[in-house]
């Protein structure tokens, strides 16, 4: 049983009735810790978990699929909307063809990371204010907390760029709070961010009843993410070197061979197997469980909805009886896959996408045979005892691994220092990928963006990278990769560069007209 102490404060969390459902701007802390009173370990806890149970919500929320892996790739080369028709999954769609607007918005995503601010202001408060507890255990829980807020942040930051940041409650009326630029909330995650790096008592690792917890591993991934992403290079060198403490640390290993071939012989396979969860090469992953979650709340609950998404529709016609049919929401573009798993023998191409051949399962919109692997729907994945089936899989979400870590650092260490100093951690996952050192490339920019795009397909990372690089592994400008016209595939879509960020919700710019903190539309979309 993969339940953690997470789960259980989780489970006190919600018997106790703390909400699930605050809008967006408002925060509903204890009135203890408004008022300053004191609290103890248990009151900080109860809070952090709070904050912690927005991972769980990241597949779909308030009645919409927001998972951080479609999110992503449906709006890059990699993945189509696909479903039943054009209508299923519609407002995703719009995204994929970048014709979203200020009304059709994904409020499920806006929602769940300022719930998610909102929470780890709250638990902030409560180390403020806290009593009775250990100095180390504090600083632990302090760094958690900030963590978790910057990665929430960082989702936020990168969708919609100019957004409403606080870090102390606003008065009333709540969503009165002023609106930073791209820029002033990149700082404001780095100040975090640095802030639990730099706290001794924060481990690199967090294992056995910790696994699930936020370490300082996971806080120097999403530095790395945000700095990458932000292009600073002003703080290139410092990332660098946290991602050659982390590989040099000795708690990870990238996993080169299976630890279970009877299981699958893959190891990039087996490693997104339930047995593979929190394995040597997991940095930081969302511990899901096959309950809780239902169509009527999906504010409770454990389950995972992605792997329903991302399978073949039914009905499906499986000999081997391993996989259940699903949705067929987001298969894998197939011009794509073909194009970067080029190579005979790399592990990553049956880990990355299953092929069904047409007649073995319901075709549907944008249909191409094949569908994302690492996240598949499997049986006996979802045997829960409470909720609906299909929004309970245990999948676990992988957030970070050491292969971005090497790939990172292949990256940061070619800007420093060119070819040669890249080459040792572009070679370290190419000798993964293959099972041997026979197949060392050249650690050119161009080969370190294609073995990105192949070790981290279908975990939600491709438009961002393209955003960031400006270009893609083939040399191609990012307006040339991302601008399609293929009417086979239902995609008509044009790449300008103020789409980097979406429209931020009517909804929340109607709730400040004015106000003295009046928010404006991003540049383009007035």
């Amino acid at each position: 049983m993969k339940k953690t102490i997470l789960y259980s404060l989780l489970g006190l969390m919600i018997v106790t009735g703390i909400s699930c459902d605050e809008d967006f701007l408002t925060i509903y802390p204890s009135s203890q810790v408004a008022a300053g009173a004191s609290a103890t370990q248990d009151v900080i806890e109860q809070q952090l978990i709070s904050a912690y149970q927005i991972l769980l919500l990241d597949s779909y929320v308030d009645g919409q699929l927001v998972s951080i892996v479609t999110f992503g790739d449906v709006r890059s080369d990699d993945l189509y909307c696909g479903g039943a028709d054009m209508s299923d999954q519609n407002t995703m769609y719009l995204h994929s063809q970048y014709t979203v607007t200020e009304v059709t918005q994904l409020d499920g995503y806006w929602g769940i990371y300022y719930t998610g601010l909102q929470r780890c202001n709250a638990a902030l408060l409560s180390c403020d204010n806290a009593v009775d507890i250990a100095p180390s255990v504090l600083n632990r829980l302090r760094a958690e907390a900030l963590t978790l807020r910057a990665y929430y942040v960082h989702h936020l930051w990168k969708a919609f760029g100019n957004i409403v940041y606080y870090e102390v409650t606003p008065g009333p009326p709540y969503y009165v709070a002023p609106q930073y630029t791209a820029d002033q909330v990149y700082a404001e995650i780095i100040e975090d961010l640095n802030e639990a790096i730099n706290t001794a008592d924060l481990p690199m690792a967090t294992t056995g009843a910790d696994a699930g917890r936020i370490n300082k591993a996971a806080a120097m991934m999403t530095k790395a993410r945000v700095v990458m992403y932000q292009n600073d290079q002003t703080r290139y060198a410092e990332v660098l070197e946290d991602m050659k403490t982390i590989i040099n640390s000795g708690e990870y290993d990238l996993i080169r061979t299976s630890p279970n071939a009877s299981l699958s012989a893959n190891p990039i396979t087996w490693m997104f197997l339930r047995e593979g969860e929190f394995c040597k090469e997991s940095i930081f992953e969302v511990n899901h469980l096959p309950e809780g979650k239902s169509w009527g709340n999906s504010w409770s609950g454990y389950g995972n909805y992605l792997p329903k998404c991302v399978s073949p529709r039914a009905s499906l016609t499986d000999p081997t009886e391993t996989y259940d049919e699903g949705w067929g929401l987001f298969p894998v573009q197939r011009g794509t896959f073909e194009r970067i798993f080029n190579e005979t023998g790399d592990y990553r191409k049956e880990a990355s996408a299953i092929e069904w051949a047409s007649g073995a399962y319901g075709e549907g919109f944008q249909s191409t045979g094949l569908f994302i692997g690492k996240y598949i729907a499997r049986k006996g994945y979802n045997n829960n005892t409470t909720g609906d089936a299909a929004l309970n899989y245990e999948n676990n979400m992988r957030i970070y691994r050491l292969s971005e870590t090497y790939l990172n650092a292949a990256e940061l260490s070619f800007y420093a220092g060119g070819a040669s100093a890249a080459q040792p951690y572009l070679d370290a996952i190419r000798t993964r990928a293959f099972g041997d050192n026979t197949h060392s490339i050249p650690a050119t920019l161009e080969n370190i963006k294609l073995e990105r795009h192949r070790e981290l397909f279908g975990e939600g990372q491709r438009f961002w990278d393209l955003i960031r690089w400006g270009s893609d592994e083939t040399g191609q400008t990012t307006a040339q990769v991302l601008t399609v016209n293929n009417a086979a595939f239902f995609m008509n879509r044009t790449w300008e560069d103020y789409k980097k960020y979406l429209p931020l919700p009517k909804a929340e710019l109607d709730k400040t007209k004015g106000t003295e903190y009046e928010l404006q539309q991003n540049p383009g979309w007035n």
